[in-house]
């Protein structure tokens, strides 16, 4: 069952029909819907203090429950904390033919912070109850650390298209609210020259804010290995074969996994091989060939330990300047296409097979939407023909469908 097709599903399974053959005991209606069942929910709220002592939380505190089904909101059941820090919630659905598309988020408000915890959400008995644990809140960032996950590269003409992922981890004990930071946010720096960054679509504009070229992440980082995530794309000017990256950050950089394309890439007449250097003595450079024959070099600096305002430091070699970009690429109305679809490597401990493959199909598919989105522009402004984009755009259709079905097998692997 695909994605959309779990999503449908329990919309529909959530729908008032779904009372109604609870009612009639299910006669005539279709089975996933007469086997629908709804059951009374505790969930225990226990609030840890910063010295690691674990108590009951507060009456008075909201929880909700929030369904999904293949990563998507259904809906959400409110309830507060009463006595002995438990909230009660009725009508909580489940539903054993279709139970492994289902999931549960609890979120608790406390303290000015949402905590979020998945649950599984099962026939619990009577005293049975969902348990939570909620951490103490610090302003402080003196237990955060920044990962640089992944950092992906691409040469369009005269700019380096980046896709940069980014961990914020926190060592400590407490739970730290980061828009409490001096100008309400963790500010992160671009790499000097970074421009025009645009945050992933899936990251919720209540963590991140992009003011200029910097961004400020404004959420709450979790102890205890549950890292916040932010994922951002920008361009970089180079007028020179060589660029040398260099990337300050305001907290303890712990390591970081850069891959950039050699070899010749999608709509590419002549071969663009990027190459990455390592400076100073930190990091390993590795070249690595996916299926397919797709050629990448990876930068892995698995132990940075870099100090707040010390610099990430690389090099990108072998950029096409001048009559070498013009030989090397297509016509301008394709390089849209070839920087936003011509690389797909995601950064992955090794031999984890499966989460670089997925990252990689993840990856094209997002390139291949604003590919077409940038082709519309083409046309709009007269620099595309609509003949030639109608051809465009069956190909990258094409393509979508393929890798929507692909993400599916993996999923369901």
């Amino acid at each position: 069952m695909n994605r959309l097709a779990r999503v449908a599903l329990a919309l529909m399974m959530l729908a008032p029909t779904a009372a109604a053959a609870d009612a009639s005991g299910g006669a005539g209606l279709p089975a996933f819907l007469a086997k629908m069942q709804r059951h009374e929910i505790p969930v225990r709220v226990l609030k840890r203090s910063p010295a690691g002592d674990i108590s009951p939380a507060k009456a008075g505190l909201p929880v909700t429950i929030m369904v999904t089904a293949g990563g998507s909101k259904v809906r959400s059941y409110d309830a507060v904390t009463g006595d002995g820090g438990v909230a009660r919630f009725t009508g909580i659905p489940t539903n054993p033919e279709v139970q492994e598309s289902i999931g549960y988020i609890v979120t608790v408000q406390s303290d000015g912070v949402k905590f979020p915890f998945k649950a599984a959400i099962v026939p619990l008995g009577p005293e049975g109850a969902v348990e939570v644990t909620l951490d103490a809140v610090s302003t402080s960032a003196e237990d955060i650390a920044l990962r640089h996950t992944h950092i992906e590269l691409f040469p369009d003409e005269e700019n380096l298209v980046i896709r940069h992922s980014m961990e914020l981890s926190n060592q400590g004990r407490s739970a730290v609210d980061l828009s409490m930071q001096p100008g309400g946010g963790l500010r992160l720096q671009l790499p000097a020259g970074g421009k025009h960054p645009e945050l992933h679509e899936g990251l919720p504009q209540e963590f991140v804010e992009v003011r200029g070229v910097d961004l400020y992440y404004k959420g709450v980082v979790l102890p205890r290995g549950r890292p916040s995530e932010l994922t951002v794309v920008y361009t970089i000017p180079y007028d020179e074969a060589v660029f040398e990256w260099s990337q300050i950050a305001p907290v303890p950089t712990t390591s970081a996994f850069i891959v950039a394309p050699t070899g010749r890439q999608t709509g590419q007449r002549l071969d663009l091989p990027l190459t990455l250097s390592t400076r100073g003595d930190a990091g390993t450079v590795q070249e690595r060939t996916l299926d397919g024959g797709r050629r990448f070099s990876i930068l892995r600096i698995p132990e940075a330990n870099l100090a707040p305002g010390q610099a990430l430091r690389f090099a990108i070699g072998g950029l096409p300047t001048g009559q070498r970009w013009k030989l090397g690429a297509m016509g301008a109305a394709l390089l849209v296409v070839v920087a936003l679809v011509g690389f797909g490597f995601r950064g992955a401990p090794e031999s984890e097979t499966d989460r670089l493959s997925r990252a990689h199909l993840e990856n094209e598919r997002d390139r291949l939407h604003k590919a077409l989105d940038r082709l519309r522009k083409a046309v709009d402004k007269g620099r595309l023909s609509p003949a030639r984009f109608e051809r465009e755009q069956e190909a990258i259709t094409a393509r979508l469908v393929s890798l929507y079905r692909a993400l599916d097998r993996l999923e369901n692997t």
